[in-house]
């Protein structure tokens, strides 16, 4: 590798040993300032598909990164190209996207936007997540997410000795932390990665009553969905579909430090 700040000298000595060594080594600027010699079929793109053979992988599930010109081949067998936002014009249009450069994270961005954004609901681990609340208030009052999407989360909860007042009928205050469960799981899936979410508001109205043995139901519906906050109506049902509680919560969604 030559490294210079003499741009016109690295591209008189490309074209000239080029022509030289043609068969025999590939030569390419991969920077302004960088002349690179290598051997013949020695770059990223090759790398890459071999590394994919080797791993069973299809290229239609790889996204490449890059921005210098020495990752155009990279960019283009992968099944998503990405140039970051300082690339030369000459890389940028072989790309099928073009991110920030790198003082703006570009590479984080790209994450976010092609990959974090795009996890699916059916997708979202519900077994994982009711296994890592089985020592938190969730588990401690029996509380199971049984399906997950950005609009719409359900839950359930038995009415045992853990929910139940006194007298055998669903807590209202139990009822409440139901609520707030199916909520703030709503207003994390739809939340960036850069963002957190913590309940600001929760009011309830109990209808009727659930009875020890019973399992309730909860509903939670986006309302709002808004850059700061977001607001969520939750219906709590019986085993039989009779209408418990219904209750609204504001969760307030803010940027993590």
């Amino acid at each position: 590798m030559l490294v210079s700040d003499d741009e016109e000298a690295l591209t008189g000595l490309e074209e000239h040993w080029r022509r030289r060594l043609n068969g025999t080594l590939d030569v390419f600027r991969s920077e302004p300032y960088f002349l690179e010699v290598v051997p013949c079929g020695v770059d990223k793109a090759n790398s890459l598909g071999a590394l994919l053979a080797q791993l069973d992988i299809k290229r239609e599930e790889v996204i490449a990164i890059g921005g210098g010109v020495c990752d155009v081949t990279t960019l283009q067998i992968a099944g998503l190209g990405i140039a970051m936002g300082h690339s030369e014009d000459s890389v940028k249009v072989c790309a099928d996207y073009v991110t920030a450069s790198n003082e703006e994270d570009g590479v984080a961005l790209a994450v976010e936007k092609m990959i974090l954004a795009d996890i699916h609901a059916a997708e979202i681990p519900l077994d994982l997540l009711n296994e890592r609340a089985r020592h938190a208030l969730m588990g401690n009052l029996g509380i199971q997410y049984t399906y997950a999407s950005e609009d719409r989360v359900e839950a359930t909860m038995p009415v045992d000795q853990r929910t139940r007042q006194p007298f055998g009928i669903l807590h209202g205050g139990a009822t409440l932390a139901l609520a707030e469960t199916v909520a703030g799981l709503g207003s994390m899936i739809t939340c960036q990665p850069d963002e957190i979410v913590v309940g600001m508001q929760v009011s309830g109205n109990h209808i009727s009553s659930a009875h020890e043995g019973d399992t309730v139901r909860a509903v939670a519906t986006i309302v709002h969905k808004g850059h700061s906050s977001h607001v969520w109506n939750v219906d709590v049902f019986t085993s039989t579909n009779k209408l418990v509680s219904s209750i609204r919560v504001v969760n307030s969604v803010m940027k993590k430090r």
